[in-house]
């Protein structure tokens, strides 16, 4: 019970990192740059996290499809930061300075620790 409580809990920590992060994308017209509308990011990004929260409930329960969805989720969270502005924040020159940086290194680990977290339940659901 013990491991599903931080999983969860550490997943949604990250939440006041990626909330203003992915304004701050809106902002610089994420859209555009991926080749979408910005309805369409948007509509995309609400899956994402309705997947992201599906993943947490069925953690709570302790169901397989939760820890594999949760593993999931951290991971492309992380990767998509890393790969989309890890170059810049390594730069020391990232958007809107210190805060930007903030929100996407609290994404990343937050996101990074709950992937790992998930990947550790999940291995321990698999155990005879």
């Amino acid at each position: 019970m013990l491991h599903r409580a931080a999983t969860i809990a550490v997943s949604l920590a990250g939440l006041p990192f990626i909330l203003p992060h992915v304004v701050e994308d809106f902002g610089e017209g994420i859209g555009p740059r991926v080749g979408l509308s910005t309805p369409a990011v948007a509509f995309l990004l609400g899956g994402f996290l309705a997947l992201q929260w599906l993943g947490l409930v069925l953690v709570g329960q302790d169901r397989r499809a939760g820890w594999i969805i949760t593993i999931g989720v951290g991971i492309i969270w992380t990767a998509g930061a890393v790969f989309d502005h890890g170059r810049e924040i390594a730069a020391g020159d990232f958007r809107s300075g210190a805060v930007s940086r903030l929100w996407v290194v609290g994404l990343v680990v937050s996101q990074t620790v709950t992937a790992t977290l998930a990947w550790r339940g999940w291995r321990r659901g698999r155990r005879p």
